[in-house]
């Protein structure tokens, strides 16, 4: 049960025209918090990791997108649109190019070629959010995934206050590299926590995200000490920390936190983002790597399992 925080009209008002930037909404997830979820996806990540799923989530800024698949070669421009987007440097488009494509965007009669990422209010967002309301009686709700969620923390916490108004569970996911205040000011309306935890070796990070981890393990220390209510998130990603060494040091840490209601949710390395880094004319830094085989995974379970914590695989 969500806890509720009344609003006065005029708060209520004032939090509905917050602003932010998001990229999709997604209907119906079980895989994000307990329950069903409607995921609210925020633009911008502080971190660029190399496997990520989500890469049009990377930039702050919308994006423009081609899905080929879509394309039907409408004729309409005199050199079709996938030829176009092949010819896009590594430095990007430029001033004309982008120019160019605003216009296809508006005509194209597929939606093949669009810009991912618009400005939208907490009320417009919630508006979609509440259409899923009647399906949330088995403890679903609402989850601001992304991106970095805490790179835009007025609209995540308009829309935090507005889900708890109404009853409607609230959870985040996050990477953890934001500064402690914004957690502690978005902690209070928050029901669950999905804390990712990608490795312990602050270089190794640095090496793969582009970022250290020393504010992910700090923050990660604080939410502890405040008893939020956490669910730790290990992806497992084979080159990264798919091994025995890295996993233990992840299981020691947890562990070494001291608190016996942690448990660890290790999700396997997938490909599914793969396509969209094509979408957004990129190349898929993760390619060399496979998947993880079955047998691969429970062995990683099982030796975080050593550790004395609970452990769940998938999300």
């Amino acid at each position: 049960m969500s806890k509720t925080f009344d609003l006065s009209l005029t708060e209520r008002s004032r939090l509905e025209q917050v602003e932010g930037i998001i990229f999709d909404i997604q209907r119906y997830s079980v895989h994000d918090g307990p329950g069903l979820r409607t995921n609210v996806f925020f633009k911008g990540c502080p971190l660029h990791c190399g496997w990520c799923a989500n890469p049009e989530s990377q930039s702050m800024q919308p994006e423009l997108v081609l899905s080929e698949v879509n394309c039907i070669s409408c004729g309409q421009f005199e050199t079709p649109c996938p030829i176009c987007w092949a010819e896009q440097g590594e430095s990007g488009w430029s001033r004309e190019q982008l120019e160019e494509f605003d216009e296809r965007t508006a005509i194209c009669p597929t939606g093949a070629i669009h810009w991912i990422g618009e400005r939208r209010t907490a009320g417009d967002i919630m508006r979609e959010v509440r259409r899923d309301a009647p399906f949330y009686a088995e403890g679903g709700g609402l989850t601001l995934t992304g991106g970095e969620v805490t790179m835009q923390p007025d609209l995540a916490e308009a829309l935090l206050r507005l889900a708890q108004a109404e009853g409607i569970s609230t959870a985040m996911e996050t990477c953890g590299h934001t500064r402690w205040p914004v957690l502690e000011r978005l902690l209070p309306y928050l029901d669950h926590i999905l804390y990712d935890l990608k490795q312990v070796d602050t270089e190794t990070h640095r090496k793969f995200t582009g970022l250290g981890n020393e504010l992910i393990l700090d923050n990660l220390r604080w939410l502890v000490a405040a008893k939020a209510p956490l669910t730790i998130r290990v992806p497992l990603i084979p080159g990264l920390n798919a091994s025995a060494e890295p996993m233990r040091a992840i299981a020691g840490f947890v562990r070494d936190l001291g608190d016996s209601r942690l448990s660890i949710h290790l999700l396997p390395y997938h490909t599914l983002g793969q396509s969209k880094y094509k979408a957004l004319g990129r190349t898929y830094p993760w390619a060399e790597h496979d998947r993880l085989m079955t047998d691969e995974v429970n062995t990683l379970a099982r030796l975080v399992e050593s550790y004395g914590l609970m452990v769940k695989v998938g999300g």
